[in-house]
């Protein structure tokens, strides 16, 4: 019973906090993303014949690069660590071979420290910026709403939102801010608060866009910018203006059509004058019962499979006439379903952000 106990507390410890979801991260977004960063300081490996050569090659290249990303006085000690091991080994002194290979590992444990202090930073960064992502769409007898925020990294530029006005209507909010990762997160941040703010007092999206890039150039640092749409929804009536972001689909339940809604309108951060005020174009869509609106960002036509091919926006358009006597949170499902047999095992790119609305 004792050597059962062990046994189990060993399993335990090791598979307790072990998930597929863990597995998947690991092999599809953490692996490709450190060889990315060691990739960035390794010189391409000499073509040869002889494969054994090849594969040699890389493996001196990776581990130069390995070492570069060392501190000066750890690179030296590691070397002579590793040295000192491969010394014993041909001088069979395992004396030698323990003591370089427990010091080589509490090298490598303190190295790993850096990395899990930077990790907990970007839970908490993450745990707050999810904070600020609206877990429940607005209650509304004219649609029904279904939501989705997948970052590519721990935490991202998309944002989505909802807010309220004072003459009953809501703004729908959707945008994706220049950059990845925590840059990105933070200046989204800043621009989420900001259009919260200067959506109660402005009539309509187009006069909130205006506002909004006029505080961006005020507040935040010069060479961001943001594509976005603003939607106001009153009622069975939308009130639309885009800003360099993609067009919305729209599905015509009398047509049974599904096309995307294009005006004109720039990125926001670009032009603090007139040019960009002059961009923007607002559309209104009366919609009718079984419509269906889809807000996305570019993470979704975007995604990527292994051979480089984009899913593209006229697969999206498919899935929704396919789809379209389902309940939105069907729909949804159905184009995340679709995303990811498409995808498969291939890196995540970019943030995957969208809003659907039928119409009741």
């Amino acid at each position: 019973m004792e050597k059962e106990s062990i046994f189990k507390k060993v399993y335990d410890f090791y598979s307790n906090d072990f998930t597929s979801q863990e597995f998947e991260k690991l092999i599809l977004k953490e692996t490709p993303t450190r060889y990315k960063y060691y990739l960035k300081s390794m010189s391409k490996p000499r073509q040869h014949k002889n494969k054994f050569v090849e594969i040699g090659s890389f493996i001196k290249n990776l581990s130069l690069a390995f070492l570069r990303r060392l501190s000066p006085l750890i690179r030296i000690i590691y070397s002579v660590l590793v040295f000192a091991f491969i010394i014993s080994y041909f001088k069979a002194d395992w004396n030698l071979a323990v003591f370089s290979f427990v010091v080589m590992n509490l090298l490598l444990v303190f190295e790993v420290a850096d990395k899990l202090t930077a990790r907990d930073e970007l839970d908490v960064a993450r745990d707050v910026q999810t904070s600020l992502i609206p877990l429940h769409s607005p209650e509304d007898n004219n649609f029904s709403i279904s939501c989705h925020y997948e970052t590519a990294k721990e935490v991202g530029g998309d944002f989505i939102d909802f807010a309220k006005k004072a003459n009953g209507s809501y703004y729908i909010a959707i945008g994706d801010i220049s950059g990845k990762g925590m840059s990105a997160a933070l200046y989204m941040v800043q621009v989420r608060l900001l259009l919260r703010h200067i959506a109660e007092f402005s009539e309509t999206p187009k006069q909130t866009l205006v506002s909004l890039n006029k505080n961006m150039f005020k507040h935040i640092k010069k060479g961001l910018y943001l594509s976005a749409v603003l939607a106001e929804v009153c009622g069975r009536t939308l009130k639309i203006c885009r800003a360099g972001h993609n067009p919305l689909l729209y599905y015509n339940s009398v047509t049974q059509t599904c096309e995307e809604v294009k005006q004109n309108g720039m990125a926001l951060g670009l032009n603090n004058g007139i040019l960009f005020e002059n961009s923007l174009e607002e559309v209104i869509i009366n919609v009718n019962q079984d419509d269906i609106i889809l807000f996305y960002s570019d993470g979704l036509t975007e995604t990527m499979n292994a051979n480089r091919v984009e899913l593209g926006v006229e697969r999206i358009k498919q899935i929704i006439l396919a789809s379209s006597h389902k309940t939105s949170q069907e729909i949804k499902d159905d184009i995340l379903s679709d995303v990811s047999k498409f995808r498969g095992y291939a890196e995540v790119h970019d943030d995957l952000t969208m809003i659907l609305l039928k119409v009741k």
